[in-house]
């Protein structure tokens, strides 16, 4: 049985977009193996998913196992 770890949150201090120091906007949760990462006060949720799935294409950064925006499966290894 696969063990759950809670999520966290990602610090602004690594965060680039300067949106996502402000408040307002939704979470997106990153799902890497048993590891959750909760991006918030993003302002445009699809887009932000989008950015990550380029990168995953292009073969750049971590690549996660599944993208969600309040429970919706946006993109699943």
């Amino acid at each position: 049985m696969e063990e759950k770890t809670k999520p966290f949150r990602v610090d602004d201090d690594h965060r680039t977009n300067y949106l996502s120091l402000t408040p307002g906007g939704d979470e997106v949760f990153v799902h890497f193996g048993n590891e959750v990462r909760v991006y918030d006060k993003v302002k445009n949720p699809k887009s932000y998913a989008n950015f990550i799935i380029r990168r995953i294409e292009k073969g750049e950064g971590e690549i996660p196992t599944k993208i969600e925006i309040k429970g919706e499966v946006l993109w699943e290894k």
